[in-house]
């Protein structure tokens, strides 16, 4: 249990990173106390220093001017030790990407020891046994929460906790971490979350003052083009178990699909099987015509929940990969992709220098350069705020009007909206997807 007052006062806080043009300015002035026993809300686009700011309270980093007192210790002030103290005692933070919460070698029974009631209340309770390697993106998330929630250290941080969780396993945790706060815990929770914003009692908005770009990109202009994407009958199993079960879909050129489905449905296995990453026990995948080998750069491109920057590279630098390895040329059209995306002033950072909401858009910008003639996408918009995501689908339409097909695998319902075909996966089973009265359903 924390005693009265705040858990965390900070005062002024300013911190800056090193870049080819100078210190960038991440946190400026920064003030707020978050309460003793209760949620606290860090608001904000991406990029606009949030992880920052989690990580100074952690003692991961080190504010360059201001004050930061986590229960009373200065944390400015501290020993090297003294912040390893404070890390091993007193705070759990979480990162935003689940298996970096996890050891990749232990089960997730033996990361959350004998507190297995988060875990089978994030809808885990049959999969304590398994390793990493076996969970799904999302079922990491919720294994990461699981095993943070065991800890029971005074102060959790959690960063964007929701981000590649679905609606269900969202209402859970935001139930969980309600509890925890009843309990006495402090809580802090960077997120794009309005449900976990909502169950906030006190919130840090680090929100500059830049108006929402309007919505774009929803339709599909002209009339779509021929099939470039067929998928028949594919069924992928593990261990015996049909994870993907005799799928089938096709999309045309200029067109934009919306898969949908909550995690460990079968969305990325699909999709990796797709991309040629995985080869599917039967049915077929055919690509721009081509069924007998894996797909050219040129003819499908793939965008992983992880995105696979390569970490000394700049941004300009990984966007232009595809090019230098051979993939075509994009020329000046990068720059425009690039701003289209609201990269244009973090062209010469580092990924480790950006948010990894900014991270993800680089990796799209990535996938669409040049543009190829399929972009299979997971989760692109997992980690991006309300504007941002809107930036994402916009680029999404831009490639489809240059005549790609895009599928978009997500467990964001209101994706939909974006879709010119629309299907939902359940238990691996692929169905169209349709509206009905206001709200979308499965098709018969």
């Amino acid at each position: 249990m924390l005693r009265d007052g705040a858990a965390i006062r900070c005062r002024g806080v300013f911190k800056a990173y090193p870049s080819d043009a100078g210190l960038v300015p991440v946190l400026e002035d920064v003030s707020f106390d978050a309460p003793p026993a209760g949620i606290t809300a860090v608001l904000g686009p991406s990029g606009a220093g949030k992880s920052t700011l989690l990580r100074l309270l952690a003692g991961m980093d080190v504010a360059d001017r201001g004050s930061v007192a986590v229960l009373g210790r200065e944390l400015v002030a501290q020993t090297a030790r003294g912040l390893r103290s404070l890390r091993r005692d007193t705070v759990t933070f979480l990162d935003q990407r689940g298996a970096a919460n996890l050891v990749p070698h232990l089960t997730l029974a033996q990361q959350v020891g004998g507190a297995t009631e988060a875990a089978v209340a994030l809808g885990l309770g049959d999969r304590l046994d398994a390793v990493v390697s076996e969970l799904s993106g999302g079922e990491q998330a919720r294994g990461g929460l699981a095993a943070g929630l065991a800890r029971r250290t005074p102060l959790l941080l959690l960063d964007e906790p929701t981000a590649e969780l679905d609606g269900g396993a969202a209402a859970a945790l935001v139930e969980l971490l309600q509890a925890e706060a009843q309990h006495g815990r402090a809580v802090v929770v960077a997120t794009h979350d309005a449900r976990l914003a909502r169950a906030a009692s006190a919130t840090v908005d680090l929100s500059p003052h830049v108006a929402a770009p309007a919505a774009s990109g929803a339709a599909r202009v002209g009339p779509p083009g021929d099939v470039v994407l067929a998928v028949r009958d594919l069924t992928k199993r593990y261990a015996g178990r049909a994870v993907v079960e005799e799928a089938s879909l096709e999309l045309r050129a200029g067109e934009i699909g919306v898969l949908l489905g909550r995690s460990g449905s079968g969305k990325s296995t699909l999709l990796m099987a797709i991309g040629g990453w995985l080869a599917p026990d039967a049915g077929t995948v055919v690509v721009a015509g081509a069924a007998s080998r894996a797909p050219r750069w040129h003819e499908l491109s793939y965008l992983a929940q992880r995105f696979a920057l390569l970490p000394e590279l700049t941004v300009a630098d990984n966007v232009s990969l595809p090019e230098r390895l051979g993939a075509g040329s994009a020329g000046a059209a990068n720059d425009a992709l690039v701003e289209s995306l609201g990269l244009a002033g973090l062209a010469q950072r580092l990924p480790a220098r950006i948010s990894v909401g900014q991270q993800q858009r680089v990796a799209l910008a990535r996938a669409l350069t040049p543009v190829p003639r399929v972009l299979v996408a997971d989760e692109p918009t997992s980690h991006q705020d309300a504007r941002s995501a809107r930036l994402v689908w916009s680029a999404l339409r831009a490639a489809t009007t240059a005549g790609a097909a895009c599928l978009v695998a997500t467990n964001d319902e209101s994706a939909a909206g974006y879709g010119d075909r629309v299907w939902t996966i359940a238990e691996g089973c692929v169905s169209p997807f349709e509206p009905r009265g206001g709200r979308m359903r499965s098709a018969p």
